[in-house]
């Protein structure tokens, strides 16, 4: 099953400062799974940790660029991903996906508390910004789950969490991956404990 391609519009600037059109086509860094149908991401644009360079006109989604899965700390990662019903995915999709993702680490971390409910499960650290496109998907986290549809906003704080496509068509996700400092869900936790005052009586 081919992908639709991704539109990807890139601007910059010319000799005197005016703003023009670099490049208007489809998105030339792209991947698509061998081994689950549909299954596939596009990357439009990933800018590396520290300034921000708005000089020169480099393009860092190349199609030969080896763009991670994950960000490091200060590098974001604009994705778009495209996930088939789950029905289509093979046993052991979870040992499948996260071989291609290169996110066995991911997958073990988003384990902790997850009780294997989803092959999808995974935990990184980053600050996600989910923007359903096109289908419906499922957000399922350690306690509890929310349906997203096209419009639809998830703001994905490096919990533990896992994306279900309970439908027969396939979802199309926009993803904006900002890189954290590491930091584990337990370390968080001892730090809520920490800051947490404890209620007043009444």
């Amino acid at each position: 099953m081919s992908r639709p391609p991704v539109r990807r519009i890139v601007t910059g600037h010319d000799d005197q400062g005016r703003a023009i059109i670099l490049s208007d086509g489809a998105s030339p860094n792209h991947w698509s799974s061998d081994l689950i149908p549909g299954f596939g991401a596009t990357v439009p644009w990933m800018t590396a940790a520290g300034a921000i360079n708005h000089v020169d006109d480099a393009d860092p989604a190349t199609a030969e660029t080896v763009i991670p899965s994950f960000p490091a700390p200060g590098e974001t990662i604009v994705r778009i991903a495209d996930f088939p019903p789950d029905a289509v995915y093979p046993d052991e999709a979870g040992s499948v996906i996260f071989d291609e993702l290169d996110g066995h680490d991911e997958a073990e971390a988003g384990a902790e508390h997850s009780g294997s409910k989803h092959f999808w499960f995974h935990r990184t650290d980053s600050l996600d910004y989910a923007v359903v496109l096109e289908g419906e998907i499922t957000l399922l986290v350690d306690e509890g789950e929310a349906t997203m549809r096209a419009g639809d906003v998830a703001v994905q704080r490096a919990t533990s969490h896992a994306w279900s496509n309970r439908t027969d068509r396939t979802a199309r996700v926009l993803f904006v991956l900002i890189g954290t400092e590491p930091q584990t869900a337990a370390e968080i936790a001892e730090q809520r404990k920490a800051t947490s005052r404890p209620l007043e009586s009444a």
